[in-house]
């Protein structure tokens, strides 16, 4: 049910709106539609190979880094062994059983050699010397010479014990920097250990080597060893979930090296193999992260570095949105002109529609210019047949109904004309009979301008008053035959004399009046009224009154058989149109009352217009 409702809905809706308002739409959700899906795939596309070379490109940046970056090893590991092979050194460890004066002079000596060798080697924090050789000698400057008790303790020492040397991990020292070393083992001329060497490397000696590299360094970079154990975080902190890589002092106050993207488990996977790569790891805290692992360094060190996704895509997401700017842009001038395409489209029809309301009006003369498409130049062409077969349909119309007219006229005039021809010449008879030619002359002279305006050279429609002139030369006939008088009266509106109305219409009732009223009195009263109508001036009112004897009863104007009466009634309606005719009424003192309701036509042009049948 809300289905059929929806779409009761969108139909109407549909059903309401304009074509070019539904053709701009559909057009510009097309095109919103194909640049949604073109900018993002191609967006898509261009962020997944420009990802792909990005990482490319800083992971061998990054093997070019640890392989220049770890060039300080060699010399970090010479110096060591230097110390470890200086035979001067050696001897002075090996005097155990001199005098303290003695030893204090060996310890002197030695942490000269220490300072020597910390001023000659480059990017070293410090060197310090742990031996027992000189635990009795009381110190009375500080030094680098220290109880090997100091370092016993440490995690790595063993693993030392192992070894010659070994890269260690260390604490911070007081500055809080922190710190890496590498430690060598001294022996004596028998084979003993006598010392340990422990050259210490500070976070800034070693992001020093990069520093010509700055892209190395962004995100955080760890330092990995052999073991895939972190020995240096460099670049930001991000001492996030996890925990401190085991048994790592070296992590002591500097925050945790793991990461919830990355931890020890997954460097250990990754790095022990001899290649170097990248990888995209997801994570909930910093979201999607690019891991790139260089390949080992001669110390079988590497690069471990982790850079956010939406840092590496920040300039192509750039980019996109510079490119999504200029599609819709592209959106928009496609729109305004979709639109003024569509309106150039629609005007042919909307001139049709226009054209179609002017025929609707009677305009027949309305014509469609035809247009530069075929099915607008088809329509037009139709359209235009159209019209101007109405035009001719409608000429053939007004040329046959005039030619009905005219034939139903001629035809109702012959029928009266004879008649009263074939009367009056029976009467003129009998009166020159009677009278030896006193009065014939006169009735001559009225007959022949009754004949005269009845003819009327074939007109259809005369003056007022050639009507009126019609009506008194028939009863100033009637009034030499008759053997009772006639008083005819005439009261005319004298702004109507000039207009035109059809002719004859008068003199059929004056004529009833005389054969049919038989008055009482001896005198028969006849009195003609014309004026204009009281509910508007656009129509004219006739009324011919008698005294005679009234309608038969049960009279009606469709039912008579007279010719006269019907006559002029179908006329006026041929004529005039059916709001006018005639009506008959019995009279308020008696006698007949006859109620004639004409159009007002006071010039040529409006009865043209009249008689063309444009109006009625």
């Amino acid at each position: 049910m809300w289905k059929g409702r929806w779409s009761s809905f969108i139909n109407q809706k549909l059903q309401q709106s304009k074509l070019s308002t539904l053709m701009v739409t559909c057009f510009i959700a097309f095109n919103l539609l194909l640049v949604s899906v073109i900018v993002w795939l191609s967006y898509q596309s261009f962020s997944a190979v420009t990802f792909a070379e990005i990482s490319k490109a800083r992971l061998a940046l990054l093997n070019e880094s640890t392989r220049r970056g770890f060039d300080f090893i060699t010399g970090v590991t010479g110096t060591a062994y230097a110390l470890a092979s200086n035979r001067e050194l050696s001897n002075l460890l090996e005097t155990m059983e001199t005098g303290r004066l003695s030893q204090i002079h060996q310890r002197r000596e030695v942490s000269r050699i220490l300072d020597h060798t910390l001023v000659v080697s480059e990017g070293i924090t410090s060197i310090e010397l742990y031996t027992d050789a000189f635990n009795g000698v009381a110190v009375t400057m500080p030094d680098r010479i220290f109880p090997v008790g100091t370092i016993s303790g440490d995690s790595w020492f063993d693993a030392l014990e192992q070894a010659d040397a070994a890269w260690v991990p260390l604490r911070e020292n007081e500055s809080g920097q922190s710190l890496i070393g590498y430690s060598q083992r001294i022996f004596d001329s028998r084979g003993g250990t006598v010392a340990y060497v422990l050259i210490r490397l500070s976070r800034a000696d070693i992001v020093r080597r990069f520093a010509d590299m700055p892209m190395v360094l962004d995100g955080k970079v760890l330092l990995v060893d052999t073991a895939g154990n972190v020995v240096m975080q460099m670049g930001e902190a991000d001492p996030i979930e996890g925990s401190k890589w085991p048994d790592d002092p070296a992590t002591s106050g500097e925050g945790e090296y793991s990461s919830s993207i990355i931890d020890s488990a997954w460097i250990q996977q990754h790095v022990q193999r001899g290649e170097d790569g990248f990888e995209v790891v997801s994570g909930k805290p910093g979201g999607s992260q690019l891991v790139l692992y260089s390949r080992p360094a001669m110390l079988q060190w590497r690069l471990v570095q982790t850079i956010p996704v939406y840092m590496l895509l920040s300039p192509v997401r750039h980019a996109g949105w510079q490119i999504l700017g200029i599609a819709v842009l592209g959106l928009l001038c496609s729109a305004i002109l979709a639109y003024l395409f569509v309106r150039r489209i629609i005007r042919p029809l909307r001139q049709l529609i226009k054209r179609m309301r002017q025929l609707e009006k009677g305009d027949f003369d309305t014509r469609v210019q035809l247009s530069f498409t075929e099915e607008y130049a088809h329509l037009a062409y139709g359209f235009n047949h159209m019209a101007s077969q109405l035009t001719t349909l409608m000429e053939q119309v007004k040329d046959e109904s005039r030619a009905k007219r005219e034939a139903q006229t001629g035809l109702l005039e012959a029928q009266i004309k004879p008649h009263f021809l074939y009367n009056t010449l029976d009467m003129i008879h009998w009166r020159a009979l009677d009278y030896e030619a006193k009065d014939i002359s006169r009735m001559i002279v009225q007959l022949s301008k009754l004949l005269r305006i009845g003819l009327s050279g074939g007109r259809l429609f005369i003056r007022v008053r050639d009507e009126l002139e019609h009506a008194r030369c028939y009863v100033s006939i009637q009034s030499e035959r008759l053997p009772f008088s006639i008083q005819y009266q005439e009261h005319i509106d004298p702004r109507i004399r000039g207009c035109y109305i059809p002719k004859i219409i008068l003199q059929p009732f004056i004529e009833n009046a005389v054969m049919h009223a038989h008055p009482e009195e001896g005198t028969l009263r006849i009195q003609v009224h014309m004026h204009e109508a009281e509910s508007t001036h656009a129509d004219i009112v006739i009324r011919i009154t008698d005294n005679g004897q009234g309608l038969p009863e049960g009279w009606k104007l469709e039912e008579t058989c007279g010719i006269g009466v019907r006559n002029v009634h179908q006329r006026i309606q041929l004529y005039c149109g059916k709001r006018y005719g005639v009506q008959l009424s019995d009279g308020e003192l008696g006698g007949v009352e006859v109620t004639i309701t004409l159009p007002r036509i006071e010039t040529d042009e409006q009865l043209n217009l009249w008689l063309d049948g444009e109006k009625g």
